[in-house]
């Protein structure tokens, strides 16, 4: 039977409700005293007795009333945090001063592999004391926040954070470690960075040439093996890379890209590899997983793959060999469950030849060669694509524009297109800028680097006497001078040199031309 008893802050209150259970020889279970209440646990009796105890305990000076109630304080406040221990997806647990166990969640115990039954009210093991922070939180009494750390009995990362527990006098009496496993974090990292996934249905052709790679990259999608995507600049690699992905059974899990060329030796090594705190001058303190870690179970993008150094393709031969990634300044191995796609631009049989590529490593990634057709050998998807890009941009940047002209069609078509589908797409962004009508015109069509002014600025006299700062400031004028005499607007001139608006106001302050036409 439990009771709550609202009450005043009297002296010897809770001394007389146990002497009246006493006098009736009524065994109490336990007595809490909280929130301005006594809640009293105690044996259950007959109705008879019942009814009198309660009529005596409400008749003790400065008891307000006597009712039932489900629950205890604590025992309520233990449901409570076991319902909160257990449905949380992070780990938690909880240990007293002498190491001991005090709170284990299932989800703590599934991470390190403990049994729940096993490890509540024992001792701590040593190793993963150390590896949870547990001795230096006691020791400093300072908190640590998602420190990456190695967890020896599972053989894998986890992220923890640690809590000091303090008694009135602000001794530490225990720690309160939260977990998170490195498979959450990145989960969590990919849902707010990645977009929509692409498809092959997002991959827009007509030709008989383009059907016939998507045929046998769908075929490819099944297999897990390493996938080579070879193509002239600008053809969709990556576009392909994530579509091989979307179709795989590793679908649900990471697509992670990196662009080899874009990034320095020395920093792409740490990338890929990931590192422990103090490896190198500058290592983030806790260390950090690499993109092989990141994409465990999923599938690892290596853009432009001919780039990489030599020092760093026996690095990435001996982790495709052995499926063991190591991070720099560590001695242990992290077990590799992933998907390599990789791409390049390059001619690797050459480099191959020339000793600029490893023979080997050519072999481990050129197992499923994928071939993507350049643009002019697929002449029939020029106009679609040209179509999707208008409509696109044309909604984008606001502007009227719906169509082509019959002569805007045939110099697209006429046109070799050494940037492919990325050089298409940006001729098509410029020619949106620049068009005044609902159509898009032959001379919106601003093909090659230097159509238009080559001539003109060849033609350019310089004073012998002229500093090269001096000769490139003319050449800047005349560009200008040209280019606003045939587009008339300041908003299409900074379209067509890649400036923005400001910029090209600002360049023609300085050259003192803002008396002629500009939009």
């Amino acid at each position: 039977m439990r009771l709550r008893m609202p009450c005043m802050d009297r002296v010897g209150l809770v001394y007389e409700v146990t002497q009246l259970l006493a006098e009736r020889d009524i065994n109490i279970v336990a007595i809490e005293v909280e929130q301005g209440a006594v809640f009293l646990e105690c044996q259950t009796v007959e109705q008879r007795r019942c009814e009198e105890l309660l009529q005596a305990l409400a008749a003790v000076e400065g008891i307000h009333r006597v009712e039932r109630t489900f629950f205890m304080p604590s025992k309520e406040r233990a449901e409570q945090l076991d319902a909160v221990l257990t449905s949380v997806q992070d780990g938690i647990v909880a240990i007293n001063a002498k190491g001991v166990v005090t709170q284990c969640n299932p989800a703590a115990a599934r991470m390190l592999c403990l049994q729940l039954e096993e490890v509540l009210g024992a001792p701590v093991q040593t190793e993963l004391a150390r590896s949870l922070l547990v001795k230096e939180t006691l020791r400093s009494g300072a908190p640590y926040r998602n420190r990456e750390v190695y967890v020896e009995c599972t053989a894998s990362y986890c992220m923890v954070s640690t809590i000091p527990l303090r008694d009135s006098s602000r001794e530490v009496v225990g720690v309160v470690v939260v977990i998170r496993d490195n498979r959450d974090v990145r989960d969590l990292v990919k849902k707010m960075t990645a977009g929509l996934p692409v498809t092959f249905e997002d991959i827009d052709f007509v030709s008989k040439t383009m059907e016939r790679v998507l045929f046998q990259a769908k075929r490819y999608a099944d297999s897990e093996s390493t996938i080579l995507i070879r193509g002239e600049t600008g053809t969709g690699k990556e576009l392909f890379a994530r579509a091989l992905h979307s179709a795989s059974p590793r679908a649900k899990m990471q697509f992670v890209p990196i662009n080899c060329a874009a990034i320095p030796d020395t920093l792409l090594e740490s990338e890929l590899f990931g590192y422990e705190e103090g490896a190198f001058t500058g290592a983030t303190k806790g260390g950090k997983p690499g993109l092989f870690e990141m994409a465990n179970g999923g599938t690892l993008f290596l853009d432009e793959i001919g780039e990489v150094s030599a020092h760093l393709q026996a690095k990435l031969l001996r982790v495709l060999q052995e499926r063991r990634v190591r991070r720099l300044g560590s001695a242990r191995e992290t077990l590799l469950d992933v998907r390599i796609i990789a791409a390049t631009n390059r001619n690797l049989e050459e480099m191959v030849s020339g000793n600029l590529f490893r023979e080997d490593l050519y072999y481990r990634l050129n197992v499923i060669p994928l071939f993507l057709p350049p643009l002019r050998e697929r002449p029939e998807d020029i106009e679609l694509l040209a179509g999707l890009f208008l409509r696109r941009f044309a909604e984008k940047l606001r502007r009227p524009v719906s169509g082509f002209s019959p002569d805007a069609l045939e110099r697209l078509r006429d046109y070799a297109w050494p940037g492919n589908v990325r050089e298409l797409e940006n001729i098509i962004e410029r020619a949106v800028n620049l068009v005044d009508g609902n159509q898009v015109q032959s001379e919106h069509i601003l093909l090659g680097k230097s159509e238009g002014r080559v001539g003109e600025i060849s033609q350019v006299q310089f004073a012998t006497y002229q500093t090269l700062e001096e000769r490139l400031a003319e050449l800047e004028k005349v560009i200008l001078q040209e280019t606003l005499k045939k587009f008339r607007s300041s908003r299409r001139v900074g379209a067509v040199l890649g400036l923005s608006h400001t910029a090209v106001l600002k360049k023609m302050r300085k050259y003192g031309m803002m008396n002629e036409p500009a939009g």
